[in-house]
């Protein structure tokens, strides 16, 4: 934050520089500029004060923003563990993953589910013609001289227009064209005497009529006529679901890639595998910010050593820590495997929380509940709150109790500088006019001096006199 602060090492800087007397020659002039020095160093002194306040209060609104950052990246850190717990601590295992394999999304319930692939399914597929030229060198050749084709996918036309005349930049359009199919270059000469072939294949299963034109004559020839994938689920139907993909939904939050025929069992059920991750970086952004509060404490401290709200942030991570569930097996941190160290920080132990059983998986999640609805993580989002808040956080209210001091500091030096500047030009003149003064006085005795010093030198009684 800029505070505009006015450079003490300027005022210091410009009181210690000797003020420019402009009238007078007095042998007394240093002393006097001394003196205007000595009293502009003292009247300094409360402006120095508030610039050195004014300092530590900058410093100590810096610290609150490292804490800020640190305290937000424990939030985040509870936020991915809430990610990771609930209804989304699902996992999903297949005993026979050649024929299928599972993924979930969210709304996945436990169960199990028999999935069995009476068809694979395959893709159909097209090959460029013989006909069409030669292409030995896919850098430099292509099926036809031609710049604009039309690719056709199941009736549906797509204009392909490589950036030059080659096979590899034709299968690279043809690929970024948003058409659901693949196109590849293979070779189906010898190494000795390459002939590469463009093969165009369809992304869904099933018979996928495709086709190239370059705007004279079709380029492509069946190559494989591609059938659907059918299956059944807990062997229902019994005639099985036809599908074009190979990736279905068999249950909410339950997707299946169907692989070989045959049949898998896939079993959907609560899991602690993303919690541990969860809680490990939740370990670490509590240690951060245990850590950086700790620099806060005792003599010779941080910039926050005795501001309130440092002991009033302890208090928060302490009870957070702390915090105790009630009912199931599962009822504080240590039992998943984080406990506090004697220095207040935590560490997490991943096989505690491996070691739990299946009942007792299901009562850490409860036992860690949502941040919306119970457990520690919603009593752990909202005392985070309380320091966080950008309306009413211990965070908010300090910093902005400390950058109103850093104004009304800033506002009491300029103050005070106008009244240095007044009081500079006020010696400055005076100094001035009693060095002149002076001056004008050691003239004087300098003449009433030497017309003695003539008188007598001149009187030829003077020495005799008396």
């Amino acid at each position: 934050m800029s505070t505009g602060s006015v450079n003490a090492s300027s005022i210091v800087n410009s009181i210690a520089t000797p003020l420019t007397i402009t009238t007078g020659t007095s042998t007394f002039a240093t002393d006097l500029q001394n003196s205007v020095n000595r009293a502009l160093q003292i009247a300094s002194l409360p402006m120095q004060f508030l610039q050195n306040d004014q300092s530590a209060v900058t410093n100590q609104i810096t610290e609150l923003n490292n804490l800020g950052s640190l305290f937000n990246s424990l939030q985040t850190s509870l936020q991915n563990l809430a990610s990771g717990s609930g209804s989304n601590a699902m996992a999903a295992s297949v005993d026979n993953s050649s024929v299928a394999q599972a993924t979930l999304s969210s709304g996945a319930l436990a169960g199990t589910y028999s999935v069995s692939v009476l068809t694979a399914g395959s893709s159909s597929s097209v090959i460029s013609n013989e006909t069409t030229p030669a292409v030995t060198d896919p850098t430099t050749g292509d099926i036809s001289q031609s710049t604009v084709f039309t690719l056709t996918v199941n009736g549906v036309d797509y204009t392909i227009q490589p950036p030059d005349q080659t096979l590899n930049s034709l299968a690279a359009s043809i690929n970024s064209s948003g058409a659901p199919i693949q196109a590849v270059v293979v070779n189906l000469g010898t190494p000795e005497s390459p002939d590469y072939h463009l093969v165009l294949q369809s992304t869904a299963l099933g018979d996928v009529a495709m086709q190239l034109n370059d705007g004279s004559s079709d380029l492509m020839s069946s190559l494989t006529t591609g059938q659907n994938a059918t299956y059944t689920v807990d062997g229902q139907p019994p005639a099985g679901i036809s599908t074009d993909s190979s990736t279905v939904t068999i249950a909410p939050g339950v997707n299946v890639t169907l692989g070989n025929p045959g049949t898998a069992n896939i079993t959907v059920a609560p899991s602690l595998n993303s919690v541990s991750s969860a809680l490990t970086s939740f370990v670490n952004a509590y240690n951060a910010t245990v850590s950086e509060l700790q620099k806060n404490f005792g003599t010779g401290g941080g910039a926050l050593v005795g501001d309130p709200a440092v002991l009033s942030m302890q208090q928060v991570l302490n009870q957070v820590g702390s915090y105790a569930g009630s009912g199931g097996s599962i009822t504080s941190l240590s039992q998943l495997g984080v406990e506090f160290t004697q220095q207040g920080t935590l560490t997490f132990n991943s096989s505690t929380l491996n070691g739990l059983s299946s009942s007792q998986i299901n009562d850490a999640l409860s036992f860690l509940g949502d941040p919306n609805s119970g457990g520690f993580l919603q009593y752990a989002t909202n005392s985070l709150g309380g320091i966080t808040d950008p309306t009413s956080g211990i965070l908010t209210s300090d910093t902005a109790s400390l950058q109103s001091q850093v104004q009304q500091d800033q506002t009491e030096i300029a103050n005070d500088q106008d009244r240095l500047n007044t009081l500079q030009k006020n010696l400055q003149a005076q100094m001035a006019a009693a060095n002149a003064l002076i001056a004008t006085l050691q003239q004087q005795t300098s003449f009433l001096q030497g017309m003695f010093q003539y008188s007598t030198s001149s009187n030829p009684y003077a020495s005799t006199a008396g």
